[in-house]
């Protein structure tokens, strides 16, 4: 029997073992426009209490990467969000776009790891439009893309994540 033992040289190592390079896919404004193109946005940004961060934990089974929720009310109905979530090496920044009825009327991608942005194609993103609040299991709901398991797995708990947060935590309106 034979066999040969490699060595891969350090540098190699070091070049792999890199957190992937976050990739801006577009600017805030511009994904805001999409979602709600030419509506006023009015700031809303709260943090969420303790006990709301457990709930969402243990109740709706979803991460939460920190307390402090950034969102905008539409001034003709609906909010919009943004959040982050964990990739394999990266931090995805998207936007969710509620309407006035609960019902996710959009996302985009605003950041994510070059070479594993997938999950900005249209038909992808897609597929959250309509969901609404729910128990729902992200992993059923939303396909998975190859490749970017984890990205698109945590895109669809941070949406299902920001739907409770809609259903549940708002701020009442001044």
């Amino acid at each position: 029997m034979y066999s040969r033992f490699l060595l891969v040289p350090a540098a190699a190592a070091i070049a792999i073992s890199q957190p992937a390079v976050g990739m801006d896919v577009q600017t805030l404004d511009a994904a805001q426009q999409r979602l709600f193109p030419g509506a006023t946005l009015i700031p809303s940004d709260f943090i969420l209490s303790p006990a709301a961060v457990e709930r969402l934990k243990l109740v709706y089974q979803v991460p939460v990467m920190r307390p402090a929720v950034k969102a905008w009310r539409v001034a003709s109905g609906g909010w919009l969000f943004l959040d982050q979530v964990y990739g394999l090496n990266d931090i995805v920044t998207y936007l969710v776009a509620v309407d006035a009825a609960g019902a996710v009327s959009g996302i985009e991608i605003l950041v994510c790891a070059e070479g594993y942005c997938g999950t900005t194609v249209p038909e992808w993103r897609a597929q959250f439009v309509g969901i609404t609040h729910g128990k729902w299991e992200p992993s059923e709901a939303v396909t998975s893309i190859s490749g970017l398991s984890l990205s698109s797995t945590h895109i669809a708990e941070g949406v299902k994540k920001i739907l409770a947060v809609h259903s549940r935590y708002l701020p009442t309106a001044n």
